[in-house]
């Protein structure tokens, strides 16, 4: 049956919702449940983009949702659908990414624990999601759909973003819907505003600061508080680190930066050695404070737009609010200090004492094979990491030249994110090409993603890295306990298996690989290249102060 002749239903609902909140393209995978949305669907205007896996479409509403800016829109059926999909949820969760899903449920007659033996059946499905979402909600009558749709994506697109959950049972979604077509849908997410006793008690710290130092978390990219970044840096002198979430959110080789090199002793004592440091749009989690052996000596200022995360980890002057604002009106009350280069030569001179460090270890072929990635890549071109070693490296040694240029699964650290997210990334921009990377395990988890890249012809160059295993898995064990188990993985020919597809691969070695690369980024449609190595990851520093003087 035609949409035309079935009449309006729950489903239409929300389609016409959605797009009036103005989604243009939907991820997801068809259900019995959810067959009603996808009735609806069909006769739309939003363009979908079908997965292989609930876990793969999330990961890919994830990396539109960062390649856009806005909320990336997921369908997903009751039951496995729905659960399948969480650990990309957890991912969008942890890494502030707006996600709103619309997930089918059993009829209403199932619903409140009655155990009617319905398939898909869950006892409670939104207890599944409620600990990780940052909001789940049940709709029973086809008028609250688009109410519910509206204040979902607007909780999602209100600092902190995060993933949001719509759930609408299979007789609602097929039902009558007596309503006129939605058309009239507007949200105004709420964005936390600085107070005015925090911001003048802030600037008094810094102008009162010798050694003032920032260190930039991802919230900086998701204000879009770049500019405003920089001008504060410039007139505080105030060297910058950013974190792994805020990659190129601050000029790589600008004289005060230190580039993202958290994972390194000397820049964490350098951030506890200010007298003042200013962490703006991070929670100094795990990867931000050197695996917490961050423990500064001086005062702390902590701007966060998520209040759950201010003081979390340090006492602070904690500031809840939103990074650009807070930023801009810092600068509007601090006064620029003269240019003397004293600031320069502290960045330059630890920035030294880092490259000492890497020179006295054996990673010649691990820094040649992230350069030639870098080489290869034009500037403002998208890459997506999953959790492999050339990923951990990017993370602190990626020169990203675009702020969010680089995107990776650092937040939750689940496998598989690379190759559906740089998909989902395509699709939002089918006219730009985007870069995934991943190791030969991480990668055989989005293998059937081949055929979404395949069917919507999305122009993603998929750099497979292949040392036979999870190899910061094997780094880790024989490190911790000598040697590694479960770590070795029987795997397919990466090259036949894309060509099977129909996705053209090649295979290159370090040698070749910056021209390998860049031809196939230089190519239209879909394509593989697969990398034969055995990285490793350069020594741990976050060890107790005995230790230390065997890695610095």
């Amino acid at each position: 049956m035609t949409p035309d002749k079935r009449g309006r239903t729950g489903g239409d609902l929300v389609i016409e919702s959605l797009t009036a909140l103005g989604a243009s393209t939907i991820f997801g995978i068809p259900g019995q449940h959810a067959l009603g949305t996808f009735s609806a669907l069909a006769g739309s205007d939003l363009h979908y983009v079908g997965l292989r896996t609930e876990l793969s479409a999330g990961f890919a509403a994830d990396g539109y949702a960062r390649a856009t800016g806005t909320v990336g829109p997921l369908l997903v059926s009751t039951g496995p659908g729905a659960l399948i999909s969480l650990a990309a949820l957890q991912e969008a969760a942890a890494s502030s990414v707006p996600l709103l899903v619309v997930s089918s449920q059993i009829p209403r007659a199932g619903l409140g624990g009655l155990r009617k033996g319905f398939l898909h059946e869950l006892t409670e499905q939104l207890d599944s999601v409620r600990g990780i979402v940052k909001s789940a909600e049940l709709v029973t009558q086809p008028s609250q759909i688009p109410s519910a749709l509206a204040a979902a994506w607007e909780t999602a697109l209100s600092p902190p973003h995060g993933p949001v959950w719509v759930e609408v049972p299979q007789d609602v979604l097929l039902g009558e819907a007596d309503l006129p077509p939605v058309v009239d849908l507007s949200v105004t997410p709420r964005v936390p505003i600085p107070r005015a006793e925090l911001i003048a008690e802030a600037a008094r710290l810094l102008e009162s600061a010798e050694r003032p130092v920032i260190l930039a978390g991802g919230g900086v990219v998701r204000a879009g508080a770049e500019s405003a970044l920089l001008q504060l840096a410039e007139m505080l002198r105030a060297p910058v680190a950013v974190t792994f979430g805020a990659k190129g959110a601050f000029p790589w080789d600008h004289p005060l930066s230190l580039q993202s090199w958290i994972e390194d002793w000397h820049t964490t004592e350098f951030l506890a050695d200010a007298d003042v440091l200013l962490v703006v749009g991070s929670g100094l989690g795990e990867l931000s404070s050197n695996y917490h052996s961050f423990q500064p000596r001086g005062r702390l200022i902590q701007i966060e737009a998520d209040r759950g995360k201010l003081e979390a980890n340090h006492p602070a002057l904690g500031i809840h609010a939103d990074a650009g604002l807070t930023l801009g009106e810092l600068c509007r009350q601090l006064t620029p200090r003269p240019v003397d280069g004293v600031s320069e030569k502290r960045a330059a001179a630890l920035l030294g004492q880092v490259q000492d460090r890497l020179d006295a270890q054996d990673l010649g072929l691990e820094r040649g094979v992230l350069n030639a990635v870098r080489a290869a890549l034009p500037d403002d071109t998208a890459s997506f990491w999953d959790m492999t070693i050339l990923g951990y490296w990017a993370w602190s040694a990626w020169d990203a030249r675009v702020s969010g240029a680089m995107n990776s699964a650092q937040g939750a650290g689940g496998l598989g994110y690379g190759y559906p997210a740089a998909l989902g990334a395509a699709a939002a921009r089918p006219d730009r090409r985007v870069l995934a990377v991943s190791g030969d395990g991480g990668a055989m988890y989005g293998i059937a993603e081949l055929a979404t890249a395949r069917q919507h012809n999305l122009p993603v160059t998929w750099l497979i890295v292949d040392d036979g295993g999870y190899g910061i898995l094997r780094e880790y064990m024989t490190g911790a306990f000598g040697s590694a188990y479960g770590t070795e993985l029987a795997r397919p020919d990466f090259v036949a298996l894309a060509q099977a597809f129909g996705v053209p691969a090649r295979q290159t070695t370090p040698a070749t690989l910056q021209d390998d690369l860049a031809a196939a980024l230089a190519a239209d449609g879909p394509n593989v290249v697969v990398l034969p190595v055995v990285l490793h990851m350069f020594a741990p520093t976050h060890l107790p102060a005995a230790d230390l003087s065997s890695v610095s």
